[in-house]
C-alpha cells in the first residue's frame, strides 16, 4: 500500500504499556507481522514496552514504545515508520496558550503535548478539550514575529492512500460503477473514537470537461457527501453559492455557542448526480473560522476549526 500520512495526530498519552510478548493479540485481531515488529526495532534498537494497535486492518498499526527515558508514538506498516512523535514532558508552550487566548476558541484546555521526531510535516500536536469535547490539535511554528495557524477537529489520524483497494467494497463499487469516473486518492480519517470515514478524490470525465469530485464515505462505504469544483448552475455535476441557508442548517449553527455572531464566508451547495451536499465556512472573528459539511438530509458530517496565531 502506498500510504503516506497527511496529518497524523499522535498525541494521546502513552499508558498501559506491556512487554512485546504480551502484544501478540488473539481474536479479533491477527498476529502482528514479524516484518512490522522488525521495522520498529530497526528504527528504535533500544525500544521496549511496545504496544501495537491496528489503524488499517492488516496494513497499518499505531505503535507506542519506550526508548531510553523517552516515549514515542508512530505509524508503522510492513517496512517503514513515519509521522513519529515524542511525548513531551515539558507541558504546553506558553506562547501557544497566549496566542490561542486571543481567538474565539480560547476557553479550551490543552493537554498531551508531543513534538515531531522524524518524517512529519507538522511540528506539534496535542489534544484540545473544548466545550466538553476532545479535538486533535496541530499547529505550525510559532514565533513572536510571524503569523502561524492551528486547526482542530475530531480526526486522530488522516492516512492518504493511492490504491482504491484500500476503500470499503461499497465505496469502490460506487466509484467504479460510474461511467467516466476514475479514482485519484483517498484519505482515511480515523476519529478519536476510532470510527473511520473515507475522504476520496476522483476525476469525472464529461463530454467537454473533466470535473474533480470529492466524496465522503462512512466506515461501511456508504456515500454521505459529494462535491465538485465545477461552478455552473444547472450542470449535471455542479456547485454554486447559496443565497439562502436552509433552515435546518441555520438551526444547527444557532445551537453552537462558539458560532454566535459568526458570518458566512462561503455557502456552497453541491449537486453531484442528483445528490445534494452542503459546505460552509463561517468567520467567527478576524482570526477564527469554522468549516461545516452537511449531507442531503442536513446532518452535520464534519466540523473543523481554524485559527490564526500571532
Amino acid at each position: 500500500m502506498k500510504a503516506h500520512a497527511l496529518s497524523i495526530f499522535l498525541v494521546l498519552a502513552i499508558t498501559g504499556c506491556n512487554n512485546l510478548n504480551d502484544l501478540r493479540p488473539t481474536d479479533p485481531y491477527p498476529e502482528i507481522p514479524e516484518a512490522t515488529v522488525k521495522t520498529v526495532k530497526d528504527k528504535f534498537p533500544k525500544g521496549e514496552e511496545l504496544v501495537f494497535k491496528p489503524v488499517l486492518e492488516d496494513k497499518i498499526w499505531e505503535v507506542k514504545l519506550k526508548s531510553d527515558a523517552d516515549r514515542y508514538t508512530s505509524l508503522v506498516d510492513y517496512g517503514k515508520m513515519w509521522e513519529t512523535f515524542k511525548v513531551s514532558p515539558n507541558g504546553i508552550p506558553s506562547a501557544l496558550a497566549e496566542s490561542l487566548a486571543k481567538t474565539a476558541f480560547k476557553d479550551g484546555t490543552l493537554s498531551a503535548h508531543s513534538t515531531a521526531y522524524f518524517a512529519t510535516t507538522i511540528s506539534n500536536k496535542l489534544i484540545y478539550n473544548y466545550k466538553g469535547e476532545n479535538y486533535s490539535f496541530e499547529w505550525t511554528g510559532l514565533t513572536s514575529n510571524s503569523n502561524s495557524s492551528a486547526t482542530f477537529d475530531r480526526s486522530l489520524y488522516r492516512v492518504t492512500t493511492y490504491e482504491i483497494g484500500d476503500l470499503p467494497a461499497a465505496a469502490r463499487d460506487t466509484i467504479q460503477s460510474r461511467p467516466g469516473m476514475t479514482f485519484v486518492s483517498g484519505s482515511i480519517w480515523v476519529g478519536l473514537d476510532e470510527t473511520k470515514r473515507y475522504y476520496v478524490v476522483a476525476n469525472q470525465k464529461n463530454v467537454d470537461r473533466t470535473d474533480r469530485i470529492s466524496m465522503i464515505f462512512d466506515a461501511n462505504g456508504k456515500l454521505q457527501w459529494s462535491g465538485t469544483d465545477y461552478f455552473k448552475t444547472g450542470a449535471p455535476d455542479s456547485s454554486w453559492q447559496l443565497e439562502t441557508v436552509p433552515a435546518e442548517i441555520e438551526q444547527y449553527v444557532a445551537g453552537v455557542p462558539e458560532l454566535a455572531g459568526s458570518q458566512y464566508e462561503s455557502k456552497r451547495i453541491h449537486n453531484v448526480r442528483g445528490r445534494l451536499s452542503y459546505y460552509f465556512v463561517l468567520r467567527v472573528d478576524s482570526v477564527s473560522w469554522c468549516e461545516l459539511y452537511f449531507d442531503q438530509n442536513f446532518s452535520m458530517l464534519h466540523k473543523k476549526y481554524s485559527v490564526r496565531l500571532n
